[in-house]
């Protein structure tokens, strides 16, 4: 018979970390920002969308090679994967790209067709 899965204990896919009740995947290829969101799809998940500073900090000290992450320029404006604008009190974007990455000092755009590393949320 089925037994009942407690609601309360959510676990991330296996590779995947925890932290404040969303999974992160990290990811071990490289690919342009395209191409990565794809893969993040296939997990059921999207290039990482940042909600607070805590999460900011968490990703900063855990995220390593400037990885992909889910905030991209459209008409001059920043934009997260999930469609909701940047809160620019959370995060200032440096540099002139349209596609945004994790960097030690917070978040850089640079150009799409770039290949780096990803971070899936």
């Amino acid at each position: 018979r089925d037994v009942p899965v407690c609601p309360s204990l959510e676990v991330c896919p296996p590779g995947w970390l925890y932290f404040q009740r969303k999974c992160y995947y990290l990811s071990e290829n490289e690919a342009n920002w395209n191409s990565s969101q794809s893969h993040c799809s296939l997990h059921n998940a999207s290039l990482l969308v940042l909600e607070n500073h805590q999460e900011l900090s968490f990703m900063m000290k855990i995220t390593k090679q400037d990885p992909w992450i889910g905030l991209y320029k459209r008409n001059e404006e920043f934009f997260w994967v999930n469609g909701k604008a940047l809160d620019n009190e959370l995060i200032e974007v440096k540099g002139s790209g349209n596609c945004a990455y994790l960097e030690s000092q917070g978040v850089s755009a640079s150009g799409c067709y770039l290949t780096r590393k990803w971070v899936c949320s």
